[in-house]
This record gives structure tokens, sequence and C-alpha cells, in this order.
């Protein structure tokens, strides 16, 4: 029994656990998005969210940290809910492995962020593994969309959300590290779940949404997915490096492939497994040359 329970405490345990959730919400969202519009389905999965993680914390009674927290939460909720509402949508129009293959650029934009927010040093060895794997991103969406040929094709939107979307998540990530280095795991993954709800509020106000009862299961399922992926994520970087969980993150391809193709009949090209390679590469470099003494 210590043992099970040390594995299941363990940092890369909840990591990965992290990220087969994320992979089933994001499934999740592209099967509900048949019925309803993104903007109502992430409403739905915050507001729903909001309601579980506040059961949670009166289940645990964590001490909270005071309102001087509030406005950090708030400020980090709103990249929160860019990315996620970029990446759902993105989900409704391109693959799932495309889109978990995009995402990964998230990992490469960790050393620019910190230069640009920390004014911490960038390494060469950084810059050009984040050059090359963005190349790698740049010819997935090429060959998918024919970007930089001038007769684009496909939804280039829905394969730039991706890029886009991680932009605003790994901001959102490093803040949640910072905190999480100082305040309950409890406490963090409440204001991550509840705080972000306040940006879709709105939503119910202006569109008309009166699901039925699957529709509604579908939106308690994607939120208690979320939930979970925010719990374990926040459990797991309060007792671990974010740089030595980062491979973890390379799971959501195969996840993202094997849900896309037993439920959604997806099978990305070539172009798509050839460009996530490079991008896994290239992040494998930076990581690599992150860890080396200066």
């Amino acid at each position: 029994m210590p043992r099970i329970h040390a594995t299941l405490s363990s940092p890369y345990f909840l990591g990965a656990a992290a990220i087969f959730f994320a992979s089933c919400m994001n499934a999740m969202i592209k099967g509900l998005s048949v019925y309803e519009s993104v903007i109502v389905i992430t409403a739905w999965r915050y507001a729903l969210g909001a309601l579980l993680v506040s059961t949670l914390w009166l289940l645990f009674r964590p001490p909270l940290p005071g309102w001087r927290s509030v406005p950090f939460h708030l400020f980090r909720g709103f990249f929160q809910i860019c990315a996620a509402s970029l990446f759902f949508w993105s989900v409704t129009q391109i693959p799932l492995a495309t889109a978990a293959a995009l995402g990964l650029t998230g990992t490469l934009m960790i050393g620019p962020l910190a230069w640009l927010l920390m004014r911490e040093p960038l390494k060469r060895d950084v810059i050009i593994g984040t050059v090359a794997g963005f190349a790698g991103a740049m010819f997935i969406v090429n060959n998918e969309t024919q970007l930089f040929s001038g007769t684009t094709e496909g939804p280039v939107l829905g394969y730039l959300a991706p890029i886009l979307a991680s932009l605003c998540h790994s901001i959102s990530v490093v803040l949640l590290r910072f905190r999480s280095q100082s305040e309950d795991p409890i406490v963090v993954a409440f204001f991550a779940n509840t705080l972000p709800a306040l940006y879709v509020i709105p939503v119910f106000f202006l569109v008309d949404s009166q699901p039925t009862t699957a529709l509604f299961s579908g939106y308690v399922v994607s939120a208690f997915f979320g939930v979970s992926f925010w719990s374990l994520t926040t459990l797991a970087y309060a007792r671990a490096p974010a740089a030595r969980l980062a491979p973890i993150t390379y799971s959501q391809l195969i996840w993202a492939a094997v849900i896309g193709f037993f439920i959604f009949g997806e099978f990305p090209g070539a172009s798509t497994w050839s460009g996530a390679a490079i991008i896994v590469a290239a992040c494998l470099y930076v990581m690599r040359s992150g860890n080396k003494t200066a």
C-alpha cells in the first residue's frame, strides 16, 4: 500500500493523469460542438467547474489566502480563459492530434516569456530550439492550408488558434507555478476554476441556452475533466519543477491521436506527424539546454 500511495502521489503520475483528463476534456468539447457553439460550451464548462471546485473546497476547507490574492488570480484567469476558448474552438476545426501537436509550442514559449517578463537570460540554444520548433509548427500549418503559397485552403485560423492558445496557456502556467509554491494547491485550484468563470458569466445573459438533459450531462462531464486537469496540474507543479514535468505533456499527442481515431475517425497525415516530431525534438533540445550548468 505505501508503494501504491507513493506512486499515486508522484508528481509524474499526477502530471500524466492531468494530461489524460485534458485530452478527454478536449474530446468532449469537440463532441459537444456539434450541438452548441464553443462560447456557450466554454461558459458551461467554467460555470459548472466553479461549482464542482467549490464543493471540493467545502470538503477540505483549506485556509484562503485573502483578498490580496484575488487580483493576481483574476489576472491569470484572463489568460486561462483565452487559452481555453481558443483551443476549444480549434479542436472543432481541425483534428485533435493536430491541435495537440501545435499546442506543444507552448513549451517553447517559456524561455522567451521568462526573458520578456522577468528579464532572465535567453540562451542561444533556447533561441535555436524555439525557432526550430516554430518552423515545425509552420510546416504543419502550411502543408494543411497552403498558407505561404498565396492560395489558402482549409480553416487557416483553426490551425493558428492552438499556437495562440499555447501562448496564453504558457503565461497562465508560469503564473500558476509561482503561486503554487506559496499557497495550498487546493486553494490555487479553487481560484483557477472559479475566477475564470467570471469572464464567461455574461454569456448566459447574451445567449439563450436551454440544454437538454443529455447535453447538460456533457457539460458536467467536461467540467469534471477540466477541474481534474487543473487540480492535478497544480498538485504536480507544487511537487516538482515545471522543466521536469514538461516531457509528460507530449503524451497528449498519443491520447489525442487515439481518441481522435476511435471516436471521430480522424487520422492526421504525415505532415502533422513530421511537424510534431520537429516540435518535440525542439522542446527536448530547449529543455536539455536549460538543464546545462552555466
